[in-house]
């Protein structure tokens, strides 16, 4: 995962997005895709129950009668947000591992190394912004969408392996990916996560070396 896309990627120039109107009475003036990008950002670092709507203006530019006039306040702007995220997620995660190469064990290599430079850069924000509010279920339609096509991707990569049973293995690495994901939000730490996708590539060269 390049630095532009660290932590899947989603998350560049949070700061700054909108230029507030200079003229007083004038409706404001934004960026609608700056706005969700700003909000992935807060929403990202603190989750959805603990990101406020100051957070949110602080983070947008944009004060809290725009923010529920145009976006349906928190709990709209978060599903916009949601489904940015996983739109993204669609281009530069899942889409590679359904539809990459002959060799689709390579391609879940690529998709760890991707992972760990996404947490492991100093940019890297913890987590995924979908995995860390997915025990709270925040958004269970987008939770469910991630999940299921992150397991499809790992499927189709395997059977381009000629893995007799993709499923078994491609359930395996998901619940690693999330797994990651959740100790990346719980401690933050680089190292720890560093280990923790060794041992799954290590795992996956395995199974790419017995050619089962």
């Amino acid at each position: 995962m390049q630095k532009a896309t660290s932590v899947m990627g989603f998350v560049d120039n949070l700061h700054n997005v909108v230029q507030k109107t200079a003229r007083r009475g004038r409706p404001p003036k934004f960026d609608h895709n700056a706005v969700v990008d700003a909000a992935i950002g807060a929403f990202f670092r603190s989750g959805f129950e603990a990101t406020t709507l100051a957070d949110l203006e602080n983070a947008t530019g944009v004060d809290r009668s725009t923010l529920y006039n145009s976006f349906g306040g928190k709990q709209g702007l978060y599903e916009l947000a949601t489904t940015a995220y996983l739109e993204r997620a669609e281009t530069s995660l899942f889409e590679p591992l359904a539809n990459g190469t002959a060799d689709g064990y390579a391609d879940v290599l690529e998709f760890l190394n991707r992972l760990r430079s996404g947490h492991t850069s100093p940019e890297a924000i913890p987590g995924c912004l979908i995995v860390n509010d997915m025990a709270a279920r925040s958004a269970p339609d987008e939770a469910e969408r991630y999940r299921t096509r992150l397991e499809a991707g790992f499927v189709d990569a395997l059977r381009r392996s000629d893995h007799p049973v993709p499923e078994a293995r491609a359930a395996v690495l998901t619940a690693a990916v999330i797994g990651v994901n959740l100790v990346s939000k719980m401690t933050g730490d680089p190292n720890e996560i560093g280990r923790m996708i060794d041992a799954i590539t290590d795992t996956v060269t395995a199974w790419q070396g017995a050619g089962t």
